[in-house]
């Protein structure tokens, strides 16, 4: 224990304790419950009735989980590959090009995540339309006869959806990225540029190895938000039209909001919670190698 945390102890505690009990009621407190009530037949309101395993049988059973998992598998992988990889390329350039008017660049990536979801899924509602739509009015004063229904196809109005969360959130991933690559001392890439390193060489054998943990933490932030995401699909398709986007999140909130079967739902909420931490210790686990060689 270093001098400065005993000699603090108490303040530290102190300070802290506002923050921890925070997160027991919102976060640990509404988990434990959820697992609880997944074992009970519950609307709500009426006497819970202990079921057991049914709900978590029922669930992998229902005609609509197939889907829902490989649509929330697909739409995580999205997240990943897209925001991933755009912000490490915009980050890349951010830290290494010698470019005028950086704060701006990084200001104008950031817009998008301070707009509301809800203006942004009407906005890409627009652009999406089959009559009016920007990209279909574009290609038609471009003299194309290209025609596109995004939002009512079984694979673009899954990636459509899919994107739009993508350009949402790609300028909060750049910046945490952007973050990790600042952190990378100087005097590195100073000594790797006199040594001959062409700027390809300096990222891919210096920013990215010391930045791996940064670029793991967003991965996992990308994918988990893949399994959790609700707003943006609900939004624009409410899982819609017939299974196309459907997802494991919306396959919960219809099961308790929509019938009120609090069991059935909390069953869906836990896997979802499981499906997240085990990808975290799994990203975790397979990485680990660079916490040892880097730290």
């Amino acid at each position: 224990m270093s001098p400065i945390f005993r000699k603090n102890r108490g303040w530290l505690v102190l300070f802290s304790l506002p923050a921890v009990l925070l997160f027991l009621v919102v976060m640990i407190v509404p988990l434990f419950q959820s697992v609880y009530y997944s074992f009970f037949e519950w609307n709500g309101l009426s006497t819970v009735a202990f079921r057991g395993w049914d709900n978590y049988t029922r669930m992998f059973t229902a005609r609509e989980f197939e889907t829902s998992a490989v649509n929330s598998l697909m739409y995580a992988m999205v997240l990943v590959i897209y925001q991933v990889g755009m912000s490490l390329f915009l980050a890349s350039i951010l830290t290494q090009a010698r470019i005028r008017g950086k704060q701006l660049f990084r200001n104008l990536y950031f817009v998008p995540v301070l707009l509301s979801i809800s203006v942004v899924a009407q906005l890409w509602k627009w652009v999406y339309n089959p009559e009016y739509g920007l990209i279909n009015r574009v290609a038609e004063l471009l003299g194309s006869p290209w025609r596109q229904n995004w939002l009512n196809r079984p694979m673009s109005s899954l990636l459509a959806v899919a994107f739009v969360e993508c350009w949402k959130g790609t300028g909060y991933i750049m910046l945490i990225i952007y973050a990790g690559f600042r952190n990378v001392p100087d005097v590195y890439m100073e000594a790797a540029a006199i040594d001959g390193a062409s700027p390809w060489q300096r990222f891919w054998h210096i920013s990215m190895p010391l930045a791996a943990p940064t670029v793991r933490m967003t991965a996992i932030m990308c994918l988990t938000n893949g399994f959790r995401a609700f707003d943006t699909t609900y939004l624009m398709t409410k899982g819609g039209p017939g299974f196309y986007t459907y997802n494991m999140t919306i396959m919960m909130y219809n099961a308790m909001i929509t019938r009120h079967d609090y069991g059935y739902g909390s069953a869906i909420a836990v896997l979802i919670v499981v499906v997240c931490v085990g990808i975290m210790l799994l990203l975790n686990h397979l990485t680990r190698r660079f916490d040892e060689i880097y730290q």
